[in-house]
């Protein structure tokens, strides 16, 4: 199926970072003063490499601010944050308090432009003490929106705010300029519409370096995207300089069908995109070099910034069996690995009750993979299996579920469940492994 290019609109943007919704999304974390709550970014997460720092962005990431003029801050205590945030509010929002910040820890970095069309976008491109030098350099980019963009005629006062680990060394704001048409820049990224952390990325690679910008969660709070800056080496670019013409445009299969993860590969050059999406972990058709040096600088980065690599070589796309029940008969916790029809029509059968016929599956070509929990499900909670990937050394299968707990705050039911997940994948006879993810 062909890629399709829609043309975008900031107007459902708009609306989304309007004020009220803004500093709502921003203001949960109760005042600076108080400093808890935070999730601080830690330094060991700093790249061995050359001075990256991370950065978390407070959501979202481009703010319809108060502030109308251009003004470049680094905050170091409570009581300037404060005043910052009460500035960046405006009157109407003034009662909001700070999101809270542990200053012992981290620092507020912002970065206002002032007004600007409704459609442009401030990015941090990175942060950073440059090698030999006493200070740390924080570049962004003023983003004009695209030829082929729809926008509302409208002003909006584009901000960003994030935190950084705390350095007392001083900081520098570098506007970089806008990149030209005719240079190559690639972008890939993953993205899962159910899953409960590190749901979505995106890198962006340039001659001059690499950007990640990974969301922890969906809905996330006050903050929702963790960022690292990184090299390219002279070898990694001219991989990427010379085959990024293989890559076609299209879309393979069904990434993202059936809960799956997605992944993608975008070049852009001289104002033409080509996109390739499949799923996660999935080769990439006539772009095996591309996609390898790609996927190699992505999990780089993610592994500094202290993400699990999510799409990587070894993934194994599945396709999700409905339980057909709300509870199975099978209370005992069990894994169970179908390569037949009739263990499969005597698992389902003691799963969903006797006579019941299971979901019909190709087992010349398909194998179940079955977790049931038993007595430890738990009420108003969701069990899933959620990765499968082949590991070597030793050769095998690994299935990863995931047990979410709704938390103390929620009013269940009092009953007992017996909680089960199935999911098929292309037929092996790698012994598999079934390992709860946190």
């Amino acid at each position: 199926m062909m890629h399709q290019r829609w043309m975008k609109s900031c107007l459902t943007s708009l609306l989304a970072v309007s004020a009220g919704a803004l500093i709502a999304a921003c203001g949960g974390g109760g005042s600076a003063a108080q400093g808890g709550g935070s999730q601080s970014l830690s330094t060991g997460a700093v790249m061995a490499e050359g001075q990256s720092l991370p950065f978390e962005l407070f959501s979202p990431a481009a703010a319809q601010s108060a502030i109308s003029r251009k003004k470049l801050v680094a905050v170091r205590d409570a009581q300037a944050w404060n005043a910052l945030w009460s500035e960046h509010a405006g009157p109407t929002f003034a009662y909001r308090p700070a999101p809270a910040v542990d200053f012992s820890r981290n620092m507020v970095i912002g970065v206002f432009l002032g007004s600007r069309g409704a459609c442009d976008r401030v990015e941090i491109a990175s942060v950073r003490q440059p090698p030999g030098q006493a200070k740390i350099e924080v570049s962004y980019r003023d983003i004009p929106p695209s030829p082929d963009m729809a926008c509302i005629a409208s002003i909006v006062n584009l901000a960003v705010l994030a935190t950084v680990p705390r350095s007392d060394l001083p900081v520098e704001f570098l506007q970089l300029p806008a990149r030209p048409a005719s240079d190559l820049v690639i972008r890939s990224g993953w993205e899962f519409a159910l899953c409960t952390n590190n749901c979505k990325a995106e890198v962006e690679i340039a001659k001059e370096g690499a950007t990640l910008n990974v969301t922890p969660r969906p809905n996330a709070g006050q903050q929702d995207r963790r960022g690292l800056w990184g090299q390219v080496s002279p070898e990694e670019w001219n991989t990427l300089a010379a085959n990024f013409g293989s890559l076609p445009d299209l879309v393979v299969g069904c990434p993202g069908c059936a809960d799956e993860g997605r992944e993608w590969i975008e070049v852009e050059k001289d104002g033409r995109k080509k996109r390739v999406a499949v799923s996660c972990g999935m080769p990439f058709p006539n772009a095996d070099a591309l996609a390898g040096t790609v996927r190699a600088i992505r999990s780089r980065l993610a592994a500094a910034l202290g993400v699990p690599q999510a799409c990587s070589p070894g993934s194994i796309a599945f396709e999700r069996l409905a339980p057909a029940v709300f509870t199975s008969r099978i209370a005992d916790k069990r894994f169970v690995t179908v390569r037949d029809a009739s263990a499969w029509t005597a698992l389902w059968n003691e799963h969903a009750g006797e006579g019941s016929v299971p979901p019909a599956v190709d087992f010349r070509e398909k194998m179940v993979l079955a977790v049931f929990l038993g007595r430890e499900s738990v009420t108003c909670g969701s069990m899933r299996i959620e990765t499968v990937r082949q590991h070597g050394n030793p050769a095998r299968i690994e299935a990863g579920y995931r047990v979410t707990d709704p938390g103390p705050d929620v009013m269940c039911v009092a009953a007992n469940i017996n909680q089960s997940a199935f999911v098929t994948v292309p037929a092996s006879s790698l012994p598999v492994e079934y390992v709860k993810l946190q």
